[in-house]
């Protein structure tokens, strides 16, 4: 209940500022008309939304969750965008159509991990398309309170070698700034606080205690633009 929440007034359910949305949308422009975007585990959709009017492509989106799906779709109505940009209530597991901009934020457990991930997306990237992956990572070695919440996460290298072991190869790599982070971490609690019982106040002082005190500058978040080898 309180994540649903705290990510239903995100405009993005990840640690990504206006000017990197920005820049990953302008890095990530399709060559050639006719193009089609997919965004696996899209959530809300902002971000495929975006990258379809800033390019004037279609796209689809993929969301398991119910709820996260008809949000997507009362906001692309609400930007015209319901003839171009279709989101469909699935499992993205089982999506076997390729796209020549395939999206996946933060959803690689999808498939189980990161490097199951980069293969399923490699497997629907066209040939001469690009992918965005974005996925944890940890910044520093971490203390075993914040193993156990992440579990195994790889470095910015390990990640990117594994992204080149699936056939890719790079085009951009980066990772969200600290500034990023708080503000995620500020605005995700901002839908809890608005609960305002005590349960809700109690989880909300949990995860920024676990923030601030525990991953905060260990934890990070890495953004990769790949194309098919």
């Amino acid at each position: 209940m309180y994540r649903a929440a705290a990510s239903a007034g995100l405009t993005y359910n990840s640690p990504l500022g206006e000017h990197r949305a920005a820049d990953l949308t302008r890095r990530l422009a399709p060559a050639g008309a006719d193009r089609r975007a997919l965004d696996l585990g899209c959530g809300s959709g902002e971000l495929l939304m975006r990258l379809c009017e800033a390019h004037g492509i279609g796209g689809d989106g993929v969301e398991s969750d119910p709820t996260a799906g008809d949000r997507a779709r009362q906001r692309a109505a609400e930007r015209g965008l319901s003839g171009r940009v279709t989101f469909h209530s699935e499992d993205a597991s089982g999506w076997s159509k390729p796209a020549d901009l395939v999206v996946n934020v933060g959803s690689s457990h999808i498939w189980g991990d990161a490097g199951q991930a980069l293969t399923a997306l490699h497997a629907l990237t066209a040939p001469g398309g690009k992918a965005l992956f974005a996925d944890g990572i940890y910044r520093t070695t971490p203390g075993d309170t914040v193993h156990e919440m992440f579990g195994d996460l790889p470095d910015l290298a390990a990640l990117t070698r594994s992204a080149v072991d699936a056939g890719f190869r790079p085009l951009h790599i980066a990772e969200s700034t600290l500034a990023e982070w708080d503000d995620f971490e500020s605005d995700w609690l901002v839908g809890v606080e608005h609960i305002g019982t005590p349960p809700a106040r109690a989880f909300a002082d949990a995860r920024r205690d676990g923030y601030l005190n525990g991953y905060r500058g260990v934890v990070g978040f890495a953004w990769l633009i790949l194309t098919p080898a």
